[in-house]
């Protein structure tokens, strides 16, 4: 267990606090209290944890799939990580405490859709997504109705 976060860790995230930190090709990944931060590469380097969608983690590293804002289009990334010590179980206690509630819906028979509402990091406010599950086009009407509708009752029998 690391006690202490190295002072080129600290200057990465500018004055975030440090919760877990890897190796990861000659830079670091970092989870602060507010965002995970990657390697420099492709895509943004500091994803808030409201964005991240979803990380699997393989043995060389994890899987990311994360917006570069609400409702933008999910891309997947490969992130190389070593010595990831608490890395995975922060990630994962950091995501899962961006989401304030997470409701399957059937929309076409079996299928049907994910309604999730998070919380930004230092927000009170909720953000709301709705995402189909595949084969379902979320730009038919009629699906979208009943995705709409699903959503209306949901935030209806939470007060908000």
């Amino acid at each position: 267990m690391r006690l202490r976060t190295p002072a080129e860790v600290k200057a990465r995230v500018a004055g975030e606090r440090v919760l877990a930190w890897g190796a990861s090709d000659g830079s670091t990944v970092v989870a602060t209290d507010d965002a995970l931060w990657l390697p420099p590469g492709p895509g943004p380097e500091r994803v808030p944890w409201d964005l991240v969608l979803r990380v699997t983690w393989e043995p060389a590293g994890f899987e990311l799939v994360s917006q570069e804002r609400p409702g933008a289009r999910a891309d997947t990334r490969q992130v190389p990580v070593s010595d990831v010590a608490t890395l995975p179980g922060v990630i994962k206690e950091r995501v899962n405490a961006s989401i304030v509630v997470a409701r399957q819906v059937v929309l076409d028979g079996e299928r049907g859709a994910r309604i999730v509402a998070r919380r930004t990091p230092g927000s009170t406010e909720l953000r709301w997504s709705v995402v189909f599950d595949p084969g379902l086009d979320p730009r038919d009407p009629e699906l979208r109705a009943a995705a709409d509708e699903a959503l209306a009752a949901l935030r209806g029998s939470l007060g908000v």
